[in-house]
């Protein structure tokens, strides 16, 4: 059960669920979190995936999704194009690392 709220400014909390911690996998706290802006250490790309799927459905524009995910707006591009599939941030992040080195 998500939260049907629009968010109006940068600052609004979004609660993501009230009456689990967890689904299909997904620690929904470490998600909350995320959406948020506090995306915590240890967080899945799966997580953060659905974290940018309940940003997408509240109309948070990508600029802020990747601010408050942590996350490059070109990351977030690709993976909103490949329908939220958490391997573009893996594949996204180890080219990431590959060019630093």
């Amino acid at each position: 059960m998500t939260t049907a709220t629009r968010l109006t400014s940068r600052d609004s909390h979004i609660t993501v669920r009230t009456d689990r911690t967890a689904i299909r996998g997904l620690d929904l706290i470490a998600v909350e979190r995320a959406v948020n802006g506090e995306p915590p250490q240890g967080i899945t790309d799966a997580e953060l995936a659905y974290a940018d799927q309940i940003l997408w459905s509240r109309d948070v524009s990508r600029a802020e999704a990747a601010r408050r995910l942590d996350l490059p707006y070109d990351l977030l591009r690709d993976l909103r194009n490949d329908g939220w599939n958490p391997k573009v941030i893996t594949t996204g992040r180890t080219e990431t690392q590959g060019a630093a080195a």
